[in-house]
């Protein structure tokens, strides 16, 4: 079987259903292939967060940028995706932990984005049930979070009016180039048949540099593992996403060793989401039951109510983020492989700022006009020649 498409985008979780959904808006013949189904990797072993507070410099202004997307989403999509701007809150663990959210509040201020500091009883009257040692903290209270599964269907499936065509169980073994396999791509090959093309988005999370050695280049993508603990029904437990100062430290950790911060989401049926860890492990999902207790002990150090209420852990997942060395997301034309691109490296931000790559994705190849930040996220700021 031969297809043809004027973009093909391979992998089909949030990232690469906002490809999709903002390349098929700009008019474009769009084909995903993706080699399980949409939302079987990374999209449904995560949290839901779209945080500003974290980030700095261009990620920033991604963050910004995706974060109006994402409220214009929930406006314009059909399905519903459990999106809530809830805001977050920084939970400061001593005094230096004050100093940092101080510090954090005063930076989000000059940049515009809304913040308010917490001393102790500020903070517990926002969220009753905290530790009541806690010193302090922040909220921010334009983050928001939404459901990542059900956001990527949505996605597609408003993709899909558009004339989006979907290939499910459709694993990519090569992409071919012309130009005796140094020109620009021609098509993709998958065991059901090929699909003519010159243009292909790559945007397989921590799969993607398996992806790009098809075109003869290696990108810095790692994968890095992550737990998520699911409780029973707790509702009103807590008003707001909470995240632990140390959290953006982890975060921007380059280490190979275990990583644990405390971060707890409520979801829309009332259990809660409990993290986070960060370890490098390939590409090995499975759960670790040491990670496991690591994280429900600082869990009930923060949230002692959990064990008071006698809320229990029902089940745990691991998912691998796509870590890029500058922990910045790689997003726009590969240089040496003309027609091919990248949308991945976004970490733990692929939840928040899939809109903003999609929508930038989709300004590289129909050459609109491109914000600065744009050039700070390029692909060719890393050596990708093998």
């Amino acid at each position: 079987m031969r297809l043809k498409a004027d973009v093909v985008v391979i992998g089909g979780g949030i990232v690469g259903a906002a490809c999709a959904y903002y390349l098929c808006a700009a008019g474009l013949d769009v084909h995903l292939v993706e080699r399980h189904f949409p939302a079987s990797g990374t999209s449904r072993a995560c949290d839901g967060l779209i945080l500003l507070w974290d980030k700095n410099g261009a990620g920033l202004d991604l963050g910004r940028a995706s974060a109006a997307l994402w409220d214009d989403l929930s406006q314009t999509l059909d399905l519903d995706f459990e999106y809530a701007r809830t805001g977050t809150v920084f939970l400061a663990e001593n005094e230096m932990g004050v100093v940092a959210a101080r510090e954090r509040v005063a930076a989000m201020k000059s940049a515009g984005v809304r913040a308010e500091a917490l001393d102790g009883p500020g903070l517990r009257s926002l969220e009753p049930n905290l530790a009541p040692d806690l010193a302090g903290g922040a909220f921010f209270p334009d983050d928001a979070q939404v459901d990542p599964r059900r956001a990527t269907l949505a996605l597609l499936a408003a993709a899909q009016q558009q004339g989006l065509t979907i290939h499910t169980h459709a694993e990519v073994v090569a992409i071919r180039r012309g130009g005796n396999g140094g020109g620009r791509v021609s098509y993709v090959v998958t065991p059901s048949g090929d699909i003519a093309t010159e243009t292909v988005v790559c945007s397989a999370g921590a799969w993607s540099n398996d992806v790009a050695k098809l075109v003869g280049i290696e990108t810095p993508i790692r994968p890095r593992k992550g737990h998520i603990l699911v409780t029973t029904r707790a509702p009103r437990l807590i008003r707001h996403p909470l995240l632990e100062g140390g959290y953006a430290a982890t975060v921007q950790s380059d280490s190979e060793g275990l990583e644990v911060a405390f971060v707890a989401e409520m979801t829309a049926s009332g259990t809660l989401l409990l993290g986070s860890s960060r370890q490098f492990a390939g590409h090995d999902r499975s759960v670790s039951l040491p990670v496991v207790r690591a994280l429900a002990d600082r869990a009930a150090r923060f949230l002692p109510a959990l064990v008071r209420n006698g809320v229990k852990v029902i089940r745990s997942y691991a998912g691998l983020r796509p870590w890029s060395p500058d922990h910045q997301p790689l997003i726009g034309p590969v240089e040496a492989v003309p027609g091919f691109y990248l949308a991945a490296g976004h970490e733990g931000a692929g939840i928040g700022l899939a809109p903003v790559t999609g929508w930038l994705m989709a300004d590289w190849i129909i050459r609109a006009e491109l914000p600065p930040f744009a050039g700070e996220v390029r692909p060719d700021r890393f050596d990708l020649v093998r």
